[in-house]
Parts: C-alpha cells; sequence; structure tokens
C-alpha cells in the first residue's frame, strides 16, 4: 500500500515520464516566474482609494443611466479599467455583460468620461492601477 504523503510525489513523477516518453527532443519549458505580491502598505493604499473610485462614479451615475434607461436591459457588465498617475483612464475592457451591448458600451463611455483623484502612488504597478468594477441595470 502506497502512502498517501508518496502520491503526490509518484503522480508527478509518472506524468514528466509520460511527457518525456511522447517528446523526447523536446526542451523542457522554464515555469514564468511568479508577479511579486502586493506588499500591506500597498494593498491598504488600493483599499483606500477605492470608496473615493466608487464616489466619482457614483455622483454622476443615476443621471447619466435614467435618461438612457430604455436602451438597457436587465444584467451587469463587469469590467477592469486602468487608471495612470493622474487618474485617466488608460484602458477599459468588459470582462463580462449579461445586458446588452448598449449597456458595456454606455459603461466603457462612463468610466472615461468620470473625473477620477489621483491614486496614491504606492498603489500602482507599473504606473497604473487596475480597478475591476460591476454595473448592473435592475
Amino acid at each position: 500500500m502506497i502512502k498517501r504523503t508518496l502520491l503526490p510525489f509518484l503522480l508527478t513523477a509518472l506524468l514528466a515520464a509520460h511527457a518525456s516518453a511522447q517528446n523526447p527532443g523536446a526542451p523542457t519549458k522554464p515555469k514564468p516566474a511568479a508577479k511579486p505580491a502586493k506588499s500591506k502598505a500597498s494593498a491598504q493604499a488600493v483599499a483606500n482609494y477605492m470608496p473615493k473610485v466608487k464616489a466619482a462614479l457614483a455622483k454622476r451615475w443615476g443621471e447619466a443611466v435614467t435618461a438612457r434607461m430604455s436602451e438597457f436591459s436587465h444584467g451587469d457588465a463587469n469590467v477592469t479599467f486602468k487608471l495612470d498617475a493622474e487618474g485617466k483612464v488608460t484602458e477599459f475592457t468588459v470582462a463580462a455583460n449579461t445586458s446588452n451591448a448598449a449597456f458595456a458600451k454606455f459603461c466603457e463611455q462612463f468610466v472615461r468620461e468620470t473625473k477620477f483623484e489621483k491614486p496614491p502612488a504606492s498603489a500602482l504597478t507599473d504606473g497604473q492601477l487596475e480597478i475591476p468594477f460591476t454595473f448592473t441595470i435592475l
């Protein structure tokens, strides 16, 4: 009987042997370097900044969306956008959308036209801050 502690090791060895048998001359690829973990200070800076992002969006949301409600179907638009050190939107991506295309397009325009405060420098990665956000139409 094989001890449970040896099972992962044996399984890994079997998979490696099978892979090299399938392609004996292939060089092994090195694993990509792991992304450095954000420091606690950086994570705290992001957490402290997020209410400002939400407030900037909420300030304009009611008026902007009410005028166009008839164009949108019920659902969510899960988006990600990046802000630079000045608080300007540099990228916008719709990750998922259960509403309609008009709502997703509206969300992008809405985010790009929103004025955000400058994010704290400690919250930036490569000069930007990535923000996931969900917009909902009920």
